[in-house]
């Protein structure tokens, strides 16, 4: 998870940055990503364009790249154990809940995460962790770069429909929460203070 989290930091665009990197200009920048040749594919929604600390980095198959998926699977009945959040905060991110799923082995939460110097992005986690001994866990991590933060009505057209603003059960430790308006002022206010200082 250490992995992830130094990804982010590194591929995080700017504050200053407008729009949406492409994948050459995410290529270009220092990561732990062992990045692959991935032509785009017409059939497909997503293509593979890299692997990090044993899971897969998955991109739209598009020019600019709006969304990272970085997904893992485990041995049967091995539960993984991560802490996206405890990984986050260790490389300097401010982390900050929006919408949660009742999670108790399997669920998705959504987070406002933010580092020094970097544009506010939205980040899913979505961990199925408490496996049988026949089944697998699995990690789904899904990191915006666009800037675009969902509201919860688009979070829940997004089949997340038993995603909700409750965020009390605290599946990875205490985690300040913030409403959608709350984040969007936040995301303004570090653009606009970044431009003024420039």
């Amino acid at each position: 998870m250490d992995a992830l989290a130094e990804t982010l930091l590194a591929l995080a665009p700017e504050a200053h940055a407008v729009g949406t990197p492409t994948i050459a200009a995410l290529r270009a920048k220092a990561s732990p990503i062992r990045w692959i040749d991935a032509p785009p594919s017409a059939e497909d929604t997503l293509r593979t364009i890299g692997k990090l600390a044993g899971g897969t980095v998955l991109a739209p198959n598009a020019a600019a790249v709006s969304e990272l998926t970085f997904e893992w699977d485990g041995p049967p009945g091995q539960p993984f154990g991560f802490n996206p959040v405890q990984a986050l905060r260790s490389k300097g991110f401010k982390v900050q809940a929006l919408y949660c799923s009742p999670m108790v082995s399997e669920g998705t939460n959504y987070f406002l995460v933010a580092a020094p110097g970097k544009r506010p992005g939205f980040l899913a986690v979505y961990a199925f962790d408490a496996p049988l001994a026949i089944s697998i866990a699995s990690w789904s991590i899904r990191y915006r770069l666009d800037g675009h933060i969902p509201s919860l009505a688009e979070v829940q057209a997004d089949e997340d429909t038993e995603a909700t603003t409750d965020c009390s059960t605290e599946t990875f430790g205490p985690v300040e929460q913030i409403s959608h308006a709350q984040a969007e002022t936040f995301v303004r206010s570090r653009t606009s203070a970044t431009q003024g200082s420039r």
